[in-house]
């Protein structure tokens, strides 16, 4: 009993002795993990729409004032031509040349009624058959490029438009106008006279 014991033992002691043959399993490579998603695209910062900017309205050509259409708080409506109206008079003895309404060199442009463009005073002189010149000034709104005579104003037989300006809506002008002892075809004294349009019509600011 104790042979077959020593035997095997010395069996199994060869056995293990006897080199193992190696694994021909190769281990599988792993191949590296790319990131599957996609950069996230930086936001577009979009700012407030704003409307289109209004194309500017043309302004009133010299050319359109002296052939404009007038209303003549006295003389009614009329329209000049290359600076000049003519009045039929009252008989045929006399001379077209003395009812005239004529524009003066006088011309002021500015904004009258707060929209933005640029309007125009205009200043006309009225003959009526004697020795007058009626001094009025009209007010004449650039409406979408278009000449609109507003509201007009007397200011006076033989006074002269020396000079004005139009500020903020209100027009200064400075003026010769008669003294106490001027005679009608002779002012003398300097004035200066301020009017704002109020409603569409001119009135005279203290």
């Amino acid at each position: 009993m104790k042979k077959y014991f020593l035997l095997i033992l010395c069996i199994f002691l060869l056995a293990s002795c006897i080199p193992q043959p190696a694994s021909t399993l190769e281990p599988t490579p792993t191949a590296p993990l790319e990131a599957t998603l996609a950069p996230t695209p930086a936001p577009t910062l979009m700012g407030p729409t704003l409307p289109p900017t209004p194309p500017p309205v043309a302004a009133l050509s010299l050319e359109t004032l002296r052939n404009g259409v007038y209303n003549s708080v006295d003389w009614g409506e009329f329209q000049l031509t290359d600076g000049i109206y003519y009045r039929t008079p009252p008989t045929s003895q006399e001379s077209s040349e003395a009812y005239t309404t004529r524009m003066l060199d006088a011309l002021f442009y500015g904004d009258l009624n707060g929209d933005g463009a640029e309007d125009a005073v205009v200043f006309l002189a009225t003959q009526n058959g004697g020795t007058g010149h009626f001094v009025e000034m009209a007010a004449v709104l650039n409406v979408d490029g278009a000449a609109r005579n507003v509201s007009s104003r007397s200011l006076g037989d033989r006074v002269v438009v020396e000079g004005g300006s139009i500020d903020g809506g209100l027009l200064t002008l400075l003026m010769r106008v008669h003294g106490p002892e001027d005679g009608l075809c002779c002012p003398s004294q300097s004035a200066t006279w301020s009017f704002r349009l109020q409603d569409g019509q001119w009135v005279q600011v203290e």
